[in-house]
């Protein structure tokens, strides 16, 4: 779940499909034949008439993926009565990846059939096109609200008006895919205007590329002047910025809806009419007076956020189609609070000087990592405990709270009772698990830092235009305003409130070049304090400077990194400040046709070179030949620069940049486009830090003496080596402390000095909890991954309680509370854990295994135990952690939860599998199936391949055993304990009454079945297949799948017992026990209110 501000967005799930679920069946007859060519596919693709559909095969868990709610999420659940996102199966819409150019042609041209219904392209993200996505929508949906998702227009009416460029149609019409969320307050849209942006010219100096035209359209590099060269820059100083009163939403934020997009920031533009401008009219974007105190207006949008202003007649023609269509604003994201120190990038790194100085921007890294070898203290602090306790002294019962509240939180973190324990205990650091744990957080930091993500002082801000400026024009008709912020200042509140910063560096990815390090100095007056005192962080830029050409930024919510760090000041030092400078391409307007929508996907698909862009600048400065020269690849770097800002633009201008005189350097630099050439040694490598960055393994150059190289190098020679040597304290005769595990236990005594608590590895459950650790240790990564399934399916509420109390642990520690529960219900948790810590520090089989579980359930009884161990005096017990106390408790949702993902065990079916099943099913003269053969051949067929892919197979064999019943041997007493899995819950799941004639058809077919007294064997030779037709979630209920499967229905869960059934009318449960368990229920929840309505 995301948080947007104070608001949860939520999820739904849809579906995520390729082209080559649309083949036809001869064109995947064409395309599994190995003999035959990708040219006599394409042909068959080609050579289809019909209109494509997508099997329902294909419309399984495993082509779901999960979206955060937008507008038309909300749309869609509204159609269903629903209003809040629980993580429901939507297929309004459908993103569908081109694997086939041709395919979308024939889809935009006739559409496409998804689980029998019809769809069609309705857009493209920006990010889609980078990944060859489009966005598929249901026909009948679109028709039904074209006026919502059109805003009142349509393509006619645009291609009448001229048309527009297909590459911003198909970006605006995404708008309405952006996560967003409802404000707490409605914006009001007759509280809104719409004005032009403040616009100037900006003289200064910059680093030019002459970008021309040819007469073919393709732009071109026709000069790169060595001088800097001074020119006049038209700045939209506005672009995307919108401002309200301050109040009226919680803070700068983000905006969406009705084609709108930007940023919009707080400032008091009325207090502003009355104080400074004496006048509170303004013009609109089409010429018409506003009053902005008579018509009550708290929003200033510009022409910049209404994507589509230029095909409406006026701002009331706006208006009218706005609310006509029941459209609605909604908040995208919200300002980041500031924060004392950021990760940095290793793009900000590589830019330095070849000469930097980088000893003192790794100081802080340094220390972070020596302090984790050496610093007790600090390893505490890192695992996550602070001293901020709850003493008899805090009297302030709100302090004591706050406190609390710290606590809790705390106690939440997994490694906090370690912690604790540590500051109890030091010499629990010797501790072998201890020792890996801070052993692996050292490791993972210590990559990070060589990767180039350093600590540095500063935070992200959204970076935001002058607003008095903005309102000087707009209320004054100053055409050049003043503003407050000088050149080459910014204003940024959380720093001039901190008082000691004068100066910071604004930086913005992705950073390419050395003319990206613009350095400004921090403003601060009373008259920027009153009016921008609103924008808790964000950096308020100069109208007069060229910063958002440095940044390549515009104001809709891109956010810039501030920071006042003193020795990235100083080791940016000589960095040119004036910026690199291109003109950037115009979109030319375009009829919206099928054709020109298919040729600007086409060319985008064709044109995702942004990653490899970076990464081919990356290899450039780091070259070894740069100590010598280090500007001799700097014309190269900001040619490609422009090229991957062209590239990013593609999708909405449909202009490239050819690269000229830097083509064949740049081939060099990218992977060869052919896949066997790829593996082999590259004429410029990848620089040696790229393996701690990026996690490359081949084809890296050895440490050159580029900035981020030497930073790698440093880092590991400055802490590499250095061992693990702590202050653990001492002994009565001076010989450092020694770690006991038995400190960790309860030893307390009765009167007799009689232990309470002993250890007893003989007592049977002692062998159950070995089990019981065991089973659990080896299950936890598939056991977490089935309850992550089983939680994505429930509501969000669920889906935010497992993730508060951990259900992992929930579940071991409700399996281990079993165990040790007398007759009286009484649970034994000292004894419990006495008995673990026993195992997990004795037996071979836990002694080098991590002992998560036990801190993690149990961590807070350990540090009780220590601190009785101390004899300190002072007993101030634990919280433990919310998954323990509803454990113990019992939570009738998680244990639902758990026992559902516990006994479901999912296999996936293909067409191999059931042209397997078919081999072995023999029919009678009518023509049907001998009496439960498909049932039990499939019960068997799921069993054998859970049992492979779980590596339970014993030499390709399955074994089933024959008995009820066996001996436990482990009490002091033989008992007959019952077998859960065998041949006869097999019977029981089919049906069947006996197995007996079923075995001897499939035998006569030649499987391989042999049968003894106790067991039976059986082997499949299942051929591997990657064509899945469906996916049976529960191998212990098996026809229902299949029969959905065969029969196209769609399964329900049981309210109950959360098992699948086949839904008939409006049943909600999946058997008569179950109906009859929720007839009691809803009977008792109406006795209850009843009485509560009496009462």
């Amino acid at each position: 779940m995301s948080i947007i501000g104070h608001i949860k967005a939520g999820r739904v799930r849809i579906y995520k499909l390729n082209t080559f679920k649309a083949l036809t069946d001869s064109e995947n007859a064409i395309y599994n034949d190995k003999h035959k060519k990708n040219a006599e596919l394409l042909a068959e693709i080609h050579s289809n008439a019909n209109v494509r559909s997508i099997p329902d095969r294909y419309l399984n868990e495993h082509n779901e993926i999960a979206i955060f709610e937008n507008d038309i999420v909300r749309l869609a659940l509204s159609d269903r009565g629903i209003k809040a996102c629980n993580y429901q199966l939507l297929d309004e819409i459908v993103y569908l990846k081109v694997c086939h150019n041709e395919i979308l042609w024939q889809i935009l041209r006739d559409g496409i059939i998804i689980g029998n219904k019809e769809y069609m392209l309705f857009t493209a993200t920006t990010g889609q096109v980078r990944n060859i996505t489009v966005t598929l929508m249901r026909k009948d949906f679109f028709e039904k609200h074209k006026g919502f998702l059109m805003v009142g227009l349509s393509v006619e009416g645009i291609n009448a008006n001229g048309g527009m460029n297909v590459g911003k149609h198909l970006a605006y019409n995404a708008l309405s895919l952006s996560s967003s969320v409802k404000p707490e307050t409605a914006i009001d849209i007759d509280r809104c205007i719409v004005v032009n942006g403040l616009e100037t010219v900006v003289r200064d100096k910059v680093k030019y590329i002459d970008i021309q035209t040819d007469d073919n359209g393709q732009c071109y590099v026709a000069d790169t002047p060595k001088e800097y060269q001074e020119k006049d820059i038209p700045i939209e100083h506005t672009d995307g910025a919108g401002m309200f009163i301050p109040g009226e939403l919680h803070s700068s934020c983000q905006i969406r809806g009705g084609y709108i997009k930007g940023a919009m920031f707080p400032f008091d533009f009325r207090l502003l009419c009355n104080e400074v401008a004496h006048n509170s009219v303004l013009t609109d974007a089409w010429g018409e007076k506003h009053d902005v105190e008579a018509e009550d207006i708290r929003y200033i949008l510009t022409t910049s956020q209404l994507k589509m202003w230029k095909q409406y007649d006026s701002w009331e023609d706006y208006k009218t189609k706005f609310k006509e269509n029941n459209l609605e604003l909604s908040i995208n994201s919200y300002a980041n609070p500031p924060k004392e120190e950021v990760t940095f990038s290793y793009q900000f790194l590589q830019t330095l000087p070849y000469n930097t100085d980088i000893t003192e921007l790794c100081k802080s890294a340094i220390e972070d990592l020596t302090k984790l070898k050496t610093d007790i203290d600090y390893v505490k602090a890192e695992l996550g405990y602070t001293l901020d306790e709850v003493t008899d002294d805090d009297t302030n019962e709100d302090v004591a709270e706050d406190k609390v509240s710290v606590i809790d939180t705390n106690v939440e973190k997994g490694n906090y009772y370690i912690a604790k324990a540590l500051d109890l205990y030091p010499a629990l650091i010797k501790d072998k698990h201890i020792k890996n744990k801070i052993e692996n957080l050292f490791k993972a930091k210590k990559k990070s830092y060589m990767g180039g993500k350093l600590p540095i002082k500063g935070y992200y801000s959204y970076v935001a235009p002058d607003m008095y400026a903005f309102c000087e024009y707009l209320f004054m008709g100053i055409e050049k305003p003043e503003g407050l912020v000088p050149k080459d200042y910014v204003y940024n509140k959380h720093y001039d409130e901190a008082g000691d910063v004068k100066e910071v560096l604004c930086l913005r990815s992705p950073h390419l070049s050395r003319y990206e390090f613009p350095r400004r100095k921090l403003v601060s007056s009373d008259e920027c304090k009153k009016w921008f005192g609103y924008m808790e962080s964000d950096t308020v830029v100069s109208c007069h400077d060229l910063i958002s050409k440095s940044l390549q930024c515009d104001w809709d919510g891109d956010e810039i990194l501030i920071s006042p760090d003193s020795s990235l000041l100083k080791a940016a030092h000589s960095l040119p400040q004036e910026p690199l400078y291109y003109d950037m391409q115009k979109a030319d307007p375009q009829q919206i046709t099928n054709e020109t929508i298919y040729d600007t996907l086409v060319k985008g698909f064709d044109n995702n070179v942004i990653g490899e862009s970076s990464n081919a600048i990356t290899k450039l400065w780091n070259v070894p030949a740069l100590k010598d020269k280090p500007l001799m690849y700097d014309n190269a770097i900001n040619v490609i620069c422009a090229y991957s800002n062209y590239a990013i633009d593609f999708p909405k201008t449909g202009k490239n940049l050819a690269l000229g005189e830097y083509e064949q350097l740049y081939k060099d630099l990218i992977p060869p486009v052919d896949i066997r050439e790829k593996f082999k040694p590259q004429k410029i490598k990848y620089p040696q830090f790229f393996k701690y960055a990026k996690g490359k393994k081949s084809n890296l150059e050895e440490y050159t003496d580029s900035p981020m190289d030497r930073i790698a190098k440093y880092i590991d020679e400055q802490v590499g080596r250095k061992h693990y040597k702590y202050d653990v304290g001492t002994d009565e005769d001076g010989n450092e402390l020694k770690f006991d595990y038995r400190m960790l236990m309860n030893n307390s005594t009765d009167e007799n000095d009689k232990p309470l608590y002993e250890v007893n590895r003989s007592d049977c459950r002692y062998t159950e909890l070995f089990k019981a650790l065991f089973s659990r240790k080896q299950a936890k990564q598939k056991l977490c991954m089935d309850i992550k399934k089983e939680i994505d399916k429930q509501s969000t509420d669920t889906k935010e309680i497992i993730a508060r109390y951990d259900i992992f642990h929930y579940y071991c520690i409700r399996e281990i509370k079993k165990i040790f529960t007398d007759d009286k219900g009484i649970f034994n948790e000292a004894l419990a854990v006495n008995y673990m810590i026993d195992m997990e520090y004795n037996k071979p089989k836990f002694t080098a295994s991590s002992k998560d579980i036990m801190w993690k359930c149990f961590g807070h009884i350990i540090v009780n135990n220590i601190q009785a161990n101390k004899k300190t005096g002072i007993t101030i017990k634990e919280r433990p952690r919310r998954c323990y106390q509803k454990a113990v408790k019992g939570d009738d949702k998680l244990n639902q939860i758990l026992d559902v993902s516990l006994n479901r065990k999912s296999v996936e079916i293909t067409q191999a599998d059931i042209d397997y099943m078919d081999n072995f099913i023999q029919k009678k003269k009518n023509g049907n199936h001998y009496n439960n053969d498909v049932e039990l051949l499939l019960a068997l067929l799921c069993n054998y391949k859970y049992a492979e892919n779980t590596g339970r197979l014993k030499d390709g064999k399955f074994c089933i055993t024959k008995k009820k019943h066996k001996t436990d041997l482990t009490g002091k007493k033989k008992r007959k304990v019952p077998i859960r899995y065998n041949m006869n819950t097999i019977m029981n799941m089919v049906g069947a009454k006996s197995y007996a004639n079923s075995f001897k058809r499939f035998r006569d077919f030649g499987m391989d079945i042999e049968e003894s007294k106790d067991k039976i064997t059986i082997q499949m030779d299942i051929t591997k297949d990657d064509n899945v037709l469906f996916t049976v979630q529960d191998i212990c209920n098996p026809m229902v799948y299949f029969e959905a499967y065969s029969s196209k229905k769609k399964l329900s869960e049981c309210v109950m017992c959360g098992k699948h059934f086949i839904k008939k009318g409006n049943a909600s449960t999946c058997s008569k026990y179950c109906s009859d368990r929720l007839h009691r229920l809803q009977v008792g929840r109406n006795n209850e209110r009843n009485k509560s309505a009496a009462s």
